[in-house]
């Protein structure tokens, strides 16, 4: 049985925000001088699976038991029930590889989410609004409905 905690909460920035910030963002890490500035950000650019249109989607890429990972709940995500190609610019620097959606238990993200915590990422580079002074365990972040998006580079 899982339980909502208020003390962790899934807050992702207002859509509309990201709608004005993310062309200059997308700007930013194209760039090898200030991409190299934010580590964790990456430009995530793929097809979408029905329109055949082509996304670019600033994330937060972290890496998870050694393999690069996208926590969002935003609905971009369905794009990668199947296997589908991605290209991943970060620093400046452009990689190719294969997103899917991992269908992961809610432990699972749970365990995934404290990982990039521990390997320093903050809860607002999760999208998370946690209470003042209370410590995020894996539990917490079981309750929390990030999806979790795999990558995986091919060799260059």
């Amino acid at each position: 049985m899982t339980t909502t905690t208020t003390e962790v909460r899934l807050s992702p920035p207002p859509r509309a925000l990201m709608r004005m910030l993310n062309p200059l963002v997308r700007r930013v890490l194209t760039t090898r001088w200030l991409g190299r500035r934010i580590p964790l950000m990456a430009l995530l650019e793929f097809g979408g699976r029905r329109s055949g249109a082509t996304f670019r989607v600033p994330v937060c890429l972290h890496t998870i038991d050694g393999t690069p990972t996208v926590f969002t709940p935003r609905s971009w995500r369905l794009n990668f029930t199947e296997p589908a190609p991605v290209v991943v610019t970060q620093g400046g620097r452009v990689r190719h590889g294969r997103a899917v959606l991992l269908h992961a238990t809610p432990r699972e993200r749970g365990l995934a989410m404290r990982q990039a915590l521990d390997n320093g990422a903050t809860p607002f580079e999760l999208g998370l609004k946690v209470a003042r002074g209370h410590h995020i365990t894996a539990a917490d972040l079981e309750t929390v409905g990030n999806a979790l998006i795999r990558i995986d580079f091919t060799e260059e």
